[in-house]
């Protein structure tokens, strides 16, 4: 919508304002969302770790000793 503002004596400013709507303001958090989703897992993958997994256990290794 566009705004006529009188600032004195023939001079104007026109202002372009926007309604902020639901429909943007879901859109932006879903993108900020996805970015921290993907921040979060390459940065956990630069030191090693591995977020997939809910339940890390250990593994042991089975040994067959041969005599």
């Amino acid at each position: 919508m566009k705004t006529i503002y009188s600032m004195g004596n023939n001079k104007y400013v026109h202002m372009d304002s926007y309604d902020n709507s639901l429909e943007a303001r879901l859109w932006s958090i879903g993108v900020a969302l996805f970015t921290i989703a993907i921040t979060t897992i390459s940065a956990t993958a630069l030191v090693g770790v591995d977020i997939t997994q809910l339940n890390p256990q250990t593994q042991q290794r089975q040994t067959n000793v041969s005599r």
